[in-house]
């Protein structure tokens, strides 16, 4: 095991949660995507940090003339869960991204009916620490689970879409430490 063993909890100053910002791409849009260190094998990590982080260099590549869009979402509604799932010797995480989108404009029920079946890459700005959390890998895309709109009876009540994003990777949903591509690719 080259991972160091290491002590692990520490007390943290002000442990807000949240989630401030939520990008998206397309899974084909990248000509390379990087992933966590791997712990079989040729383990290149040294710490636990490593085995969920993806390191700022090489980092990922878009494809020229390709960045990420922003899906903006009402505040303090976005969640991200991971769970590990599957049987004893062979867990894997699912990791879940739930945002409340507000409104029910043309273009954003357009934008439902084109990423309902996407292959997809979602990067997560958390408010608290500043991390920005990835959905989807190089092999296992993140897609859409479930898309709910409504508009409610009363004029004070909800018009808006739920959305629940998820993947499946073998670690939490990682931490990206690299620059996020948010104009096009010259």
């Amino acid at each position: 095991m080259a991972v160091t063993l290491e002590d692990i909890g520490t007390e943290v100053c002000e442990p807000v949660a949240g989630l401030s910002q939520v990008y998206y791409s397309l899974h084909g849009d990248y000509v390379s995507i990087e992933d966590p260190a791997d712990i079989c094998g040729t383990v290149t990590a040294s710490t636990f940090a490593e085995l969920v982080e993806i390191p700022d260099t090489p980092g990922h590549v878009m494809a020229v003339g390709k960045q990420m869009f922003e899906l903006k979402f009402v505040t303090e509604t976005g969640t991200i869960k991971s769970t590990m799932v599957g049987e004893k010797a062979r867990r894997l995480f699912e990791n879940e991204l739930v945002v409340e989108v507000s409104g029910s404009e043309a273009n954003l029920l357009g934008f439902l009916r084109w990423i309902k079946n996407q292959q997809l890459v979602f990067h997560v700005v958390e408010f608290g620490t500043g991390n920005v959390r990835q959905l989807g890998s190089k092999r296992l895309p993140a897609w859409v689970e479930g898309i709910e709109h409504s508009i409610e009876a009363v004029i004070e009540g909800k018009n808006s879409v739920t959305i629940t994003l998820k993947d499946k990777q073998k670690w939490p949903s990682s931490i990206y430490k690299g620059a996020l591509q948010l104009t096009p690719v010259p």
